[in-house]
């Protein structure tokens, strides 16, 4: 026969399994504001009109599309307690897939704001590193250039399989024999860094091209400095 006592302790230990069942059922119909902004890895910039697509995990019961907007932004709605598999799927970019718990990373307000670095790649494309100064006439790289080699240098991090070829070019202008070997120096002083940096020397070719593919032809100085220019050609992967 259960005593009063017995029976005080029951009812209390009812009461905390009603408890803590009704916080699990809460939160299993939490919802998390999923908010992400897409950043161009090499620039810094926002990327908007990116394609974000979402599935509930395991049975891809919940299908999202989403496209980034001016800001390089998006914003999913994600059911707490389930898994959800994300692509990020955009032209002249390297894919994205992952897996998401909506819950790691979320505020006490159930909100995640995440940053999504999005690396340039696919075979062919070309990235002009359009802040780096050399001396004139000179192979010496300027100090203000090193923000974007460094963008460079953690872009070939995160893309650990891709390879590249730097192309020097030069002003059309001036002996071509030696615009030839300037281009090359430069090339090579690029690459010195991004191999101090910890690259993998076998993943940069290097490739000079002196004066022979201008951009601009003109007889104004200021208009030509455009054909000086070191380029980023990705050449490959290297697991193929």
């Amino acid at each position: 026969m259960m005593t009063m006592k017995n029976l005080r302790i029951f009812l209390g230990l009812f009461l905390i399994f009603l408890l803590v069942a009704a916080e699990v059922l809460a939160q299993s119909d939490s919802i998390v504001t999923y908010q992400i902004t897409l950043i161009n890895k090499r620039t810094g910039k926002p990327v908007p009109g990116v394609k974000v697509h979402y599935k509930k995990l395991p049975y891809e019961s919940e299908i999202g599309n989403l496209t980034s907007d001016n800001a390089g932004k998006v914003t999913a709605y994600f059911r707490a307690h389930e898994k959800y598999s994300l692509s990020i799927d955009n032209p002249g970019f390297l894919k994205v897939a992952e897996i998401v718990n909506p819950l790691e990373g979320a505020s006490s307000d159930l909100v995640v704001n995440r940053t999504v670095n999005l690396i340039e790649g696919g075979v062919g494309t070309v990235l002009k590193l359009e802040n780096l100064k050399f001396r004139r006439g000179e192979a010496t790289i300027m100090d203000e250039s090193y923000v974007e080699l460094d963008r460079l240098v953690e872009m070939l991090q995160e893309a650990p399989n891709l390879r590249i070829r730097l192309e020097g070019h030069t002003d059309y202008v001036g002996n071509p024999t030696a615009n030839l070997a300037l281009s090359q120096q430069r090339v090579d002083a690029v690459k010195a860094y991004l191999v101090e940096k910890g690259i993998d020397a076998k993943r940069i070719e290097t490739k000079a091209f002196g004066g022979s593919q201008p951009l601009v032809k003109s007889t104004n100085a200021a208009e030509r400095a455009v054909n000086r220019r070191v380029e980023v050609r990705i050449i490959g992967d290297t697991n193929e």
